[in-house]
This record gives structure tokens, C-alpha cells and sequence, in this order.
């Protein structure tokens, strides 16, 4: 990994180090190019003042003398012995003392008409402006048929336009030494998060074998990024191991709730069948008590496996959120005739209607209730009423006169796994309600709420919010 990131590295500063030394060796040489035609340019220019001053413009500007043979003369020695000099007849070049240009290169007929022309040809710069023109019939020239105009030129060179091999050099060794500062630098930043990365990789491993208790190790100078992996990764496995021992505390719980009741039916069971139970009758109500207890625990535990699985159905309908509350409450009134617990229900004489399956609703009615009862002193209160809020929602809220709930505890009641540390005052119920109170109250659009304590001596309230029906 390490070597990849530096590779990866090295490779991207080359292709932008070429990019960039493209681009700069081709502006530079541009720039260069200019400079020397510029250069060239003024030194045309100031050969073609000098020649101006000289008897030429005379002779020139003479009309007894420019049907003569010596103008010509002149001209061709001017030309053959001043260097950067041209003479253009009839537009073409006469006089040839271009040694590194191509004639071709020559604007002949610019020049004839007096502007002058500059420009690069094979890495030379140069630049020629007319000086002096003999019109036609001027002079005669050997051979030829009639007269043509005569011109002077003045021409400038300049050699080696372009980048110089120095910059070149200075250019490639700078590139080194960037090359080398970028792939050290590459290295120490690969190594740091190949390290980080690997440990991290080493404790996932170890994590997903089963060691719970693997850690990644947190640096101060750890980029945010990778101690945030790290982080991710400690907290994942601090509650995986939480999640285990929870696991663990359920099992041991259900396995109790489980042996209780057999217990009891094998008991009673057997003293029936010797002929030793002394009120059969009674035997037999208690068999039946405890088979009940052992089959609502078992429907507890299959409502959280298909909650889990998302099996289960809702079949909403229109009903009295209160009617149905009070029915599911008074289902139970048996079981606290028995303990000497008094259970009351309120509910207003008007229609509260919510939009809820009924059998889901009275199940999480049912729930609290008898979660309630495990804590209970000597009273257990339901209400149902309509809230306060905007939204005009349905509260149905459970109340008990127990010990209360302890705060460190009030955050996790609704988890499935969790046990709570107050002592139920006494058995009952499963220990599985509050969880499936909260995955249904979810299901059916509604939140589950605790208070507690609600006052000095302990109490505590648990409230169902449901969205009210619309009319």
C-alpha cells in the first residue's frame, strides 16, 4: 500500500511537472520570438537611417543622373560591401547576400511597396525596411527589355531564437529535485496511513473472529480522518461486546422465565398423578395459570422475532383509542384481584379516534400494564385523553405507585435486552413488553414517552402518543 500511494504520488507530479514545463518552454521561446523580432525590427530600422544620409538620397533625388550606369553601380556597392544590405529590382531580389534565410522568406513585394516585414525562420529572426526607391526608367539593366523600379533595403538578423539550452537544463534539474522532495514526502504521508489503515484492518479482523476486545490504537497527530476510523471502530466493538453481555443477560433471563413455569406444571403435574395434591381443583387452576404465563412468553418472544424479520401486519381501522385502552386493561383486572393491586381507567365519554390496528393497540395496552403491575405498590392507573399540542394527538398513559425508574437506566427500558435495576415487587408478565410496546408504537406512527420518578416516594408513567384521525 505504502509503495502504491508513493508511486501514484510520483506519477501524478510528472505528468503535471511535463504539462507544465510544455507549457512554460513554449511561452518562453514565444516570448523570445518576439523579443528578437522587435530587436531585429529597431536594428533595420536604424541601418536604414544611416543609409539615408548618405550621398545615396542625393544621387537618387537627381534627375540629370538617373539614366545612368553609376546609380546602378553605386547601388551594387553599397549592397556587396555594407553587410545587411538588399536591392530589390522590379520587386525581386537582385543583390542575393542572404547566407542564412531563404530567399522565399522575403516579402519582396511588401518591401517594393515600402513597408517593411519581420519575422522567424529556422530559429533566426530577422527584420528588413525599405530605404530608397528609383522609380521606373531610372536606370537600365543589362538584358532587359525596359526599366524597372530600383529599391534599398536595410535587413537585420538575429540568431538562436527560442529557449536556450541552460533554461532547459535549469528546468530538468529542478524537476529532479522536486521529484525527490515530492516522493519523500509521498513516503512519510503513505507510510503514516498505510500504518493507521493496517492496524485498523488488524482489529476488524480481530473483531470479526470474535475478539471483542480489540482496540485501535489513537495518536494525537492522526489525521482526522483515519482517528475517525479508528473511533468508528472502537465503538462498534464496545458495543458489540455490550450487545454480547446483553444478549447473554437475556438469555439467562428467558431461560429463568422458561424453568419457572415448568417447574411449577411439572410440580403439580406430578402431585396430581400420585393421588398428593390436596385440592386437585387448585393444582389444576395453577397448572393452567403457569401454562398461560409460559405461552404469553413465547408469543413475546415470536412478536420480536417477526418485528425483527418485519413479518408482522398492521391492519389499520377507525376506532376509539379509548374503548379500546379500557378494554385491553380490564382484560387483566383478574390478575390484580389476586395481589391486592387496584387498577383504575379513565377515559372522557367522547370518541378519541386514531387510525390503529386494534389487536396491535390493545397488545401494547396489555403490555404496560402488566409491566406496571410488576412494580406496583398498591395502585395502577390508565388514562386515556386527547393532548395538548397542535397535532391533537391521543395519549394513553399507564401509571404506577413502584419505586420509579432509576436515570441511568431510563434511556435503555425500551431496549429488548436490557434489565432495568429497580426489583419487581413481584413476578409477572414476561419482561420482553416494553420492547415490543416500542416497535409497535413505532409501526403505527406513534412515540412512546417515560416520566419517572414522579415524585418523592418513586411512581412512574409511561405514555403512548398516536396521531389523531382525521374527521
Amino acid at each position: 500500500m505504502r509503495a502504491r500511494i508513493t508511486l501514484a504520488v510520483v506519477a501524478i507530479l510528472v505528468g503535471a511537472l511535463t504539462v507544465v514545463g510544455a507549457i512554460s518552454l513554449t511561452l518562453e521561446r514565444r516570448a523570445a520570438s518576439e523579443h528578437a523580432q522587435h530587436t531585429v525590427s529597431r536594428q533595420a530600422a536604424a541601418l536604414a537611417a544611416s543609409l539615408t544620409s548618405k550621398p545615396l538620397a542625393k544621387l537618387f533625388s537627381n534627375p540629370d543622373q538617373r539614366d545612368t550606369k553609376a546609380i546602378l553601380q553605386l547601388v551594387d556597392k553599397i549592397a556587396g560591401t555594407r553587410s545587411g544590405v538588399l536591392v530589390l529590382v522590379g520587386g525581386r531580389l537582385r543583390t542575393d547576400t542572404l547566407t542564412r534565410i531563404p530567399p522565399a522568406a522575403i516579402d519582396a513585394r511588401r518591401l517594393a511597396h515600402g513597408r517593411p516585414i519581420s519575422g522567424v525562420v529556422a530559429g533566426i529572426a530577422f527584420a528588413a525596411a525599405p530605404v530608397l526607391t528609383l522609380p521606373d526608367g531610372s536606370a537600365r539593366l543589362a538584358g532587359a527589355t525596359g526599366t524597372l523600379p530600383v529599391t534599398l533595403v536595410a535587413l537585420a538578423l538575429e540568431a538562436n531564437v527560442g529557449y536556450s539550452t541552460n533554461s532547459a537544463l535549469y528546468y530538468l534539474l529542478a524537476s529532479a529535485i522536486a521529484l525527490l522532495a515530492a516522493a519523500a514526502s509521498a513516503s512519510f504521508v503513505a507510510r503514516r496511513i498505510s500504518h493507521r489503515l493496517l492496524a485498523a484492518s488488524a482489529a476488524a479482523e480481530r473483531i470479526a473472529s470474535g475478539d471483542l476486545e480489540a482496540r485501535v490504537g489513537l495518536a494525537r497527530n492522526d489525521y482526522p480522518e483515519l482517528a475517525g476510523l479508528g473511533r468508528s471502530l472502537n465503538t462498534m466493538a464496545a458495543a458489540l461486546a455490550s450487545s454480547r453481555n446483553l444478549e447473554r443477560e437475556f438469555l439467562l433471563s428467558i431461560s429463568h422465565d422458561l424453568r419457572t413455569p415448568l417447574t411449577s406444571i411439572r410440580g403439580y403435574a406430578e402431585a396430581i398423578a400420585d393421588r398428593a395434591a390436596p385440592e386437585p381443583a387448585e393444582a389444576a387452576q395453577v397448572v393452567v395459570a403457569e401454562a398461560l404465563r409460559l405461552e404469553r412468553l413465547i408469543g413475546d418472544l415470536l412478536d420480536l422475532a417477526r418485528l425483527d424479520a418485519h413479518q408482522f401486519s398492521l391492519h389499520e381501522v377507525l376506532l376509539d383509542a379509548g374503548r379500546c385502552a379500557a378494554e385491553a386493561a380490564e382484560a387483566l383486572r383478574y390478575e390484580f384481584e389476586g395481589v391486592d393491586v387496584k387498577l383504575s381507567v379513565e377515559r372522557p365519554d367522547f370518541e378519541l379516534r386514531v387510525s390503529a390496528d386494534p389487536d396491535r393497540l390493545a397488545q401494547v395496552v396489555s403490555n404496560l400494564v402488566e409491566n406496571a403491575l410488576k412494580f406496583a405498590r398498591t395502585s395502577v392507573r390508565v388514562s386515556v385523553g386527547e393532548a395538548t399540542s397542535p397535532e391533537h394527538g391521543v395519549l394513553v398513559a399507564v401509571e404506577d405507585d413502584g419505586p420509579g425508574i432509576a436515570g441511568e437506566d431510563l434511556p435503555h427500558i425500551f431496549e429488548r435486552q436490557f434489565s432495568s435495576s429497580r426489583r419487581p415487587a413481584r413476578a409477572a408478565g414476561t419482561g420482553l413488553g416494553l420492547a415490543i410496546v416500542a416497535e409497535l408504537t413505532s409501526a403505527m406512527r406513534g412515540a412512546v414517552v417515560v416520566d419517572s420518578p414522579l415524585g418523592p416516594d418513586g411512581g412512574t408513567r409511561i405514555t403512548v402518543r398516536l396521531p389523531r384521525a382525521a374527521p
